[in-house]
């Protein structure tokens, strides 16, 4: 691992506080402020896929679908190909520029393979079209 590639030192709950404001601003509608939140964090943590994810779900609330697939396909899964949330929000963006069939073997993949729960209630919900129950909560 090259010198610039390594992790910053920096607390892990200091990166959950600011991951956890990163996804609030989005949800503000804070585009700007999320995005530099999330590469912030990405450059903190050059080596997890968390804050690739962050700015790929900001690519898709703002209507950026190529971009959010291509920071997913490209940044994100190389780090952790068996993040399933990574690739539930890949079926999403990918499926808003017409894959329909990918963004479908996205999510079956995950409903199937994957041992993340929330990940599997998504993926199923992106197979129905429906809500399901949330595991986190039961």
């Amino acid at each position: 691992m090259a010198e610039d590639e390594k992790d910053l030192p920096a607390p892990s709950e200091l990166m959950q506080i600011l991951m956890d404001v990163g996804w609030v601003a989005i949800g503000r509608g804070m585009k700007a402020n999320a995005e530099s939140i999330f590469s912030g964090i990405a450059a903190a943590r050059p080596n997890s896929e968390l804050p690739l994810i962050g700015l790929a779900v900001c690519a898709i609330n703002f209507g950026n679908f190529v971009g959010a697939s291509k920071i997913l396909a490209q940044k994100a899964l190389p780090l952790n190909p068996n993040n399933g949330i990574a690739r539930c929000f890949l079926a999403v963006a990918v499926r808003a520029i017409g894959e329909k069939d990918y963004a479908l073997e996205l999510a079956n993949c995950v409903a199937n393979e994957c041992d993340d729960p929330v990940a599997v209630a998504f993926a199923k919900s992106l197979i129905t079209g429906k809500d399901v129950e949330d595991p986190v909560q039961n």
